[in-house]
């Protein structure tokens, strides 16, 4: 059996994850995100090369490294609709700067330019990202549809992670070289890349989890804590427009629009659920999702597919998650149970 680097197993675990997101999200899926995710796979395979095999110019891992923190960033900023002509500019001026070093260095025998602009990319988009993740007031996100508000965020916290620790590992690479010639940096690749691939699992683990929950309701019951009267009907308020207008069908549903329709702050929306129902927004919103979907399983005979859509998910893993999450079973064996016992009423 052909003993293969580490990293390979990195770039297959990188292409299933593609893939998975391919299926779910079809053409909503940007471009941009798609190359990212496919650059990322590449020097996952490139290091595989080096550090496994040999044989591979130094110029081209550290020019597709270069590339891989502004191609993030600028697909974060196309996913959160952020995208903007100053951004790509900055974005591109740096990247062209970094570039130029890894040209212009070898040439002034200065291979410590190349260290050093790699460290500081890394580090630089790394606090872009936990600074947009921890700021307060990242007002931006009242515009993303509802369900993208969590994830997004942490995915920030990954992704500057994420580049924080590969700044941190470049250094003890570049360190390794100037002391003991590199006789220790194919060992710390091989633990980066260990480290890289056993938390991409650990998000897909983390992510798919399918938690129990209580029987969906078309109206939560209100949790016992210490919320205003101004609260209390903020939610009611918010409870009858899901009922009666059926907003949580809008796949595109955001904070803003709501804001907007009730006429008060964002920011008072999601506080005000969270401290009545004891749940975030998109918890709140797909369980209206979740009511009628159990609604239409138990009265028709539409295909789960069509229901998806029907009722506002996008997706059919977030459905199923959801699902599972509110309703503690399948929605095929919600149908199959509520079925069975209509069947056995008539009789």
């Amino acid at each position: 059996m052909p003993n293969l680097p580490l990293p390979f197993f990195t770039a297959l675990f990188l292409c299933f994850i593609l893939l998975r997101l391919m299926v779910g999200y079809g053409r909503k899926l940007p471009p941009l995100f798609v190359i990212t995710i496919s650059l990322y796979a590449l020097q996952s395979v490139l290091l595989g090369i080096k550090w496994g095999m040999g044989g591979l110019p130094p110029w081209a891992l550290a020019g597709l490294a270069l590339l891989l923190p502004p191609a993030t960033w600028l697909s974060f900023l196309q996913l959160t609709d952020q995208m903007s002509k100053k951004a790509i500019i900055w974005t591109a001026g740096a990247t062209v700067l970094s570039l130029s070093i890894l040209i212009l260095a070898p040439g002034f025998n200065i291979p410590v330019l190349i260290d050093l602009a790699s460290v500081t990319i890394y580090l630089g988009y790394g606090f872009l990202f936990f600074r947009s993740a921890t700021t307060r007031q990242w007002e931006w996100t009242s515009r993303l549809p509802i369900d993208q508000m969590l994830p997004t965020r942490q995915t920030q916290l990954i992704a500057g992670a994420v580049f924080s620790t590969s700044a941190l590992v470049d250094l003890a690479v570049a360190i390794d070289f100037a002391v003991n010639k590199g006789s220790s940096a194919a060992t710390i690749v091989g633990t980066a890349n260990l480290f890289m691939l056993l938390s991409l699992i650990a998000i897909v683990v983390l992510f798919g989890r399918k938690p129990s929950a209580p029987q969906p309701s078309n109206q939560p019951t209100l949790k016992q804590v210490e919320a205003s009267d101004e609260q209390i009907a903020l939610v009611a308020a918010l409870d009858q427009l899901m009922r009666d207008e059926h907003l949580y069908r809008d796949e595109n549903l955001s904070l803003d629009k709501l804001a907007r329709r009730l006429r008060v702050p964002a920011r008072q929306i999601s506080t005000a659920v969270n401290t009545l129902r004891e749940i975030n927004l998109p918890q709140y919103t797909n369980g209206f999702r979740v009511a009628e979907a159990c609604h239409l399983l138990e009265t028709t005979d539409t295909p789960i597919t069509t229901i998806i859509f029907e009722v506002g998910f996008t997706t059919k893993s977030n459905f199923n998650r959801e699902f599972q999450r509110i309703a503690g079973k399948s929605p095929s064996a919600w149908r199959k149970e509520h079925r069975t016992s209509t069947s056995v009423e008539i009789a």
